[in-house]
C-alpha cells in the first residue's frame, strides 16, 4: 500500500454509534428509545466520527438491518492487491452532471422473470442495436433501497450515479429492484409471504443477478463477452458468488466490488452487538449482568440457526422480560434477528430465522476471491464503518477479500475520507447518513472506476 491504513484511519476509532439501537428505532422504537440514544451519544461524546445514524433502508448500515455493519476499529493491514492514492489526498470535487456516451441511451423500464417473480428494472440500452458494446449489471446492497439506492428516509442515488458513470464510458447498464423492494415488491409471494421461510438465499437474492446477466446478454447491440457485475456492499458478495457459481447464465468478464461485505453475516451481527453492549455498559445504560445475558442469548440463537434447519422450533420467551431502555431495544433487535421470522424483514436482512438467513450467513467473500480470474476492482473507504478496510488482524475487513485474489487479478483502491455510500466527507465530523449525502461522491472512486472500465472498450 502507498500509505499505512493505520495512519489514514487513526482518527476513525472503534467507538461507533449504537447502530443496533438505531435499527430498532427505524422499526418503530419510539420516543423513549430515541431518548436513550441521545443519552448514549452525549455520554460518549459522539465518539467514532466515522459512524453514522442510518436512515431507513440504508444498505447494510445496522446490525439488524444489514449484513455489512461493523464497529471494528480500523487499522493498518497491508494487501497484496494494488492500492491507489495516498491517504492524505482529500478530494474536493463537486458533483457534475452526467455526460452519457452517445452509444448509450437513457433509462427504460423493463422486466424479467426470476424464480417466478417479475423483476422490474431500468435498462440503458445501446443506441445502435447493430453495434457491440459492453454492459454491466448493478447489484444493490442490503436494506429497503431500490434500484437507485433510495428508500424511506434516504435518497442516496448511488446506483443511478454508477449507471451514469457507466454511460459516460459507453457501457450499457441494468439495475433492478430486488425482491421485496420498489416496483418488484413481493411479486408472486405477496399472497402467502410465509412460504419464503423455506426458500434459500441463492434463489431469492443471487439468481435474480444471474437472470439479469442473461437478460443483458440477449439484448441487441450487447457484447455478451464483455459483461461486468458491479456490486455494492452485499451486492459485492453477490458478485463474487455469481462469479463462482454462474449456473446456466453468462460468466462475467469483470467484477467491480464497491465496499463489499467481508464476513459471515452472523459473525458481524455478534461483533456489532457485543461492541454496542460494551459501550452501553461503559455509559451506564446497560448493567454488566444484563449485557452478558443478551450476549449469551444471541450466541445461542446463532448456534441454533447454524446447526439446525428450518422449520425451526418455536423459541422460548426473551430472557429479560422486565428490560427497559437500551436493554429492551437490544433484546428486541436480537429477538427479531434470531428468534422470529418476518418475511419482509428477512428480505431486508433484519430477520434470519429462515433458510434465506441460514444461507446468507454461509456466504464468505474472502473464501470466494481466490477463485476469481477476471479483472476486478475492489474499494474500501477509510471512513466506512459498515465495511471497513480492516483493523490489522488477519481476516479483518475488506482487505481480507483483496488479499485473497491471485497476483495481478484485482486492483485494490483505498478511498480517502469516503463513507459506505461512496460520499467523500474528508475529515469532517459527519455521523449522520443523511448529512453525508450532501457531500460529493468520491473522486478517487470515480477515477478508479473509469480507469477500470477502459479495459472493456
Amino acid at each position: 500500500m502507498t500509505a499505512g491504513l493505520g495512519d489514514c484511519l487513526a482518527d476513525t476509532g472503534s467507538g461507533a454509534l449504537p447502530l443496533l439501537l438505531v435499527a430498532v428505532l427505524l422499526l418503530g422504537g419510539g420516543v423513549a428509545a430515541t431518548a436513550v440514544l441521545r443519552r448514549v451519544l452525549v455520554r460518549r461524546g459522539r465518539a467514532g466520527r466515522g459512524a453514522g445514524r442510518p436512515g431507513v433502508g440504508v444498505l447494510g448500515l445496522v446490525v439488524a438491518v444489514g449484513l455489512t455493519a461493523s464497529v471494528l476499529a480500523l487499522g493498518g493491514p497491508t494487501s497484496s492487491a494494488m492500492a491507489a492514492g495516498p491517504c492524505e489526498a482529500q478530494p474536493t470535487a463537486t458533483p457534475t452532471a452526467p455526460v452519457p456516451d452517445a452509444r448509450v441511451g437513457s433509462d427504460q423500464e423493463v422486466t424479467f422473470e426470476s424464480a417466478g417473480v417479475t423483476v422490474h428494472g431500468s435498462y440503458r440500452r445501446p443506441v445502435d442495436p447493430g453495434g457491440s458494446i459492453p454492459a454491466a449489471v448493478i447489484v444493490v446492497g442490503t436494506g429497503n433501497v431500490d434500484r437507485n439506492g433510495n428508500g424511506v428516509g434516504i435518497e442516496s442515488e448511488l446506483y443511478r450515479w454508477i449507471a451514469d458513470r457507466l454511460s459516460e464510458q459507453g457501457v450499457a447498464s441494468f439495475r433492478y429492484d430486488k425482491l421485496g423492494v420498489g416496483a418488484t415488491g413481493l411479486g408472486a409471494y405477496a399472497s402467502d409471504p410465509d412460504v419464503l421461510a423455506t426458500i434459500g438465499y441463492d434463489t431469492l437474492r443471487v439468481q435474480p443477478a444471474r437472470d439479469a446477466l442473461s437478460f443483458l446478454a440477449a439484448q441487441p447491440g450487447i457484447d455478451a463477452s464483455r459483461l461486468i457485475v458491479v456490486g455494492h456492499s452485499e451486492g459485492g458478495a453477490i458478485a463474487l458468488d455469481l462469479d463462482a457459481h454462474p449456473g446456466d447464465g453468462p460468466v462475467p468478464a469483470g467484477l467491480v466490488l464497491f465496499e463489499p461485505s467481508y464476513a459471515r453475516l452472523f459473525d458481524v451481527v455478534i461483533a456489532q452487538m457485543t461492541s454496542q453492549l460494551d459501550a452501553a455498559v461503559a455509559a451506564g445504560d446497560v448493567t454488566a449482568s444484563d449485557a452478558q445475558v443478551l450476549k449469551a442469548w444471541a450466541a445461542a440463537g446463532v448456534e441454533e440457526l447454524r446447526s439446525g434447519a428450518p422449520p425451526y422450533a418455536a423459541p422460548g420467551p426473551p430472557p429479560l422480560p422486565e428490560a427497559t431502555g437500551f436493554t429492551a431495544v437490544t433484546q428486541s433487535a436480537v429477538q427479531l434477528a434470531f428468534y422470529e421470522f418476518e418475511p419482509v424483514a428477512m428480505l431486508q436482512s433484519k430477520s434470519y430465522r429462515s433458510q434465506y438467513g441460514k444461507d446468507a450467513d454461509e456466504v464468505y467473500s474472502p473464501g470466494l476471491s481466490p477463485g476469481v480470474t477476471v479483472p476486478t476492482l475492489i474499494t474500501c473507504g477509510t471512513r466506512d464503518v459498515q465495511t471497513p478496510c480492516g483493523d490489522g488482524t488477519p481476516g479483518s475487513g475488506v482487505v481480507a477479500i483483496a488479499d485473497g485474489f491471485a497476483p495481478g487479478v484485482a486492483r485494490f483502491v483505498e478511498l480517502p475520507g469516503t463513507v459506505h455510500l461512496l460520499r467523500d466527507i474528508g475529515d469532517a465530523d459527519v455521523p449522520d447518513v443523511e448529512a453525508q449525502l450532501a457531500y460529493p461522491f468520491s473522486a478517487v472512486a470515480e477515477q478508479a472506476f473509469v480507469e477500470y472500465l477502459q479495459r472493456f472498450e
